[in-house]
């Protein structure tokens, strides 16, 4: 009946209970092996006082067999309403959700749940008509992480539904139906009911098997090697991804997706979207939730968050209290002591006596302009921040030292022409810039 729980008999192990005939055998097999279980149990509030009772019918399972038990109450459908998108794909990430949450808090380091062959049958059937790749095709897997020291493990995914039945019955088990499972509104009761009957559901569990073999030992560990070969820091090589095949480069950059903007949908198409900023002028981006993707000189940088210039104004005098700003903090001295050096781009002097105190501090905004230190006439603060090549997605962060309505320092890189010390300074102004 089971097949590699991948768990040892001593160790622990949190069983996702619905009160259905799948998670029923399953809690009734490992139960009967000998493992130590817990059960977990979220009522989502989908099916009124059947939630209800399906959640008095588990309390008294466990209560039977003398097993903890971890009950969650969560609304799925405003959960669904909030992340724009369907109920049963709300209800899948509360449940691992929570099923890792408890997991972590009962230090347990497996949890189980009752997902069988004909449950496969029926997610390639889903994933093929979302139009999946090889992934997609893969199915569930026996087990997978669900966090870096939980791991979820299907000991039924090789039974089938009717083994199950048959196990069920000869254990005299009893269990609750869920009428919505009958309910064709869902995409998975219509599969089930109007197309798996005329297919050979084991046929199609065992192509996934097939391209899951596929997928682990060919598929997955060239991705690794050219992503790998591709990334640089949280960005991938514009160069890299143009000389790969469009499918290969696609993936590298779903890959980037869940990397490094995991709440972003890791898709086909959102792929196809950040591919085409490969063709746009620098600067160019795509936002995705709070995150977002942009196009610098030589690669595509993922940033998980969309920097908002929000830094206004804020006057900076003289003294010992420095003002926050992105990155760090500024400080503003005056001395009679000429420096002796520069010690770093974080450090700038000027001439105190050709200064407006308070200075003011900002986020640059575009048409801002200042002189830069040893050229002729003034340049855009954008263009300046091009040539000494900052990162598009870093810009957004650059803050200016204005005295007066005059732009005297970007902060990190230039100071103006206009403020420079020369031989006749008697008093002299440092910032500096301390960084977090």
């Amino acid at each position: 009946m089971i097949h590699s729980v991948q768990v040892e008999i001593n160790q622990p192990v949190l069983v996702g209970i619905s009160g259905g005939i799948d998670s029923v055998v399953l809690l009734d097999v490992l139960c009967d092996l000998g493992y130590n279980c817990e059960a977990v149990h979220v009522n989502f509030q989908l099916r009124g006082d059947e939630s209800d009772k399906d959640e008095s019918f588990i309390v008294e399972l466990c209560k039977r067999q003398s097993l903890p038990l971890h009950i969650h109450q969560a609304c799925a459908r405003s959960y669904a309403t909030r992340m724009n998108i369907s109920v049963m794909m709300a209800a899948r990430d509360i449940r691992y959700r929570l099923f890792t949450q408890t997991a972590i808090q009962r230090r347990i380091p497996s949890v189980a749940v009752g997902h069988h062959s004909n449950d496969q049958s029926e997610s390639l059937l889903i994933n093929l008509n979302r139009g999946t790749g090889p992934e997609g095709i893969a199915g569930m897997r026996p087990s997978r992480l669900l966090d870096d020291s939980i791991t979820l493990i299907r000991p039924l995914l090789a039974e089938s539904r009717k083994s199950i039945q048959e196990y069920a019955d000869l254990r005299n088990l009893r269990w609750r139906e869920d009428t919505s499972n009958q309910d064709e509104i869902y995409q998975r009761s219509r599969i089930r009911f109007k197309v798996i009957p005329h297919l050979n559901s084991a046929s199609l569990a065992r192509s996934s098997n097939l391209v899951r073999q596929w997928v682990d030992e060919v598929i997955l560990p060239m991705i690794d090697e050219h992503f790998s070969a591709a990334s640089e820091g949280q960005s991938l090589k514009i160069a890299y991804l143009n000389k790969l095949p469009d499918v290969l480069a696609h993936r590298l950059i779903i890959e980037g997706l869940r990397k490094w903007l995991p709440e972003a949908p890791a898709d086909e198409t959102l792929a196809l979207k950040v591919m085409e900023l490969i063709g746009l002028q620098i600067g160019k981006r795509i936002e995705v939730g709070d995150g977002a993707i942009w196009r610098d000189r030589r690669h595509l940088v993922f940033t998980s968050s969309i920097r908002d210039p929000s830094l206004q104004n804020l006057q900076l005098f003289p003294g010992p209290t420095p003002i926050v700003i992105a990155g760090g903090q500024l400080k503003l001295n005056l001395t009679d002591t000429k420096p002796k050096e520069f010690i770093c781009s974080d450090e700038a002097w000027f001439d105190a006596e050709k200064l407006d105190f308070p200075l003011m501090v900002r986020n640059w905004q575009p048409g801002d302009r200042i002189h830069p230190l040893g050229m002729q006439g003034t340049k855009k603060v954008s263009d300046f921040l091009t040539d000494v090549a900052v990162p598009v997605s870093l810009r957004a962060d650059v803050v200016v030292v204005f005295s007066g309505d005059t732009i005297a320092w970007i902060v990190g890189h230039r100071i103006s022409h206009k403020f420079r010390i020369t031989k006749s300074t008697n008093r002299y102004a440092r910032l500096c810039f301390k960084r977090n």
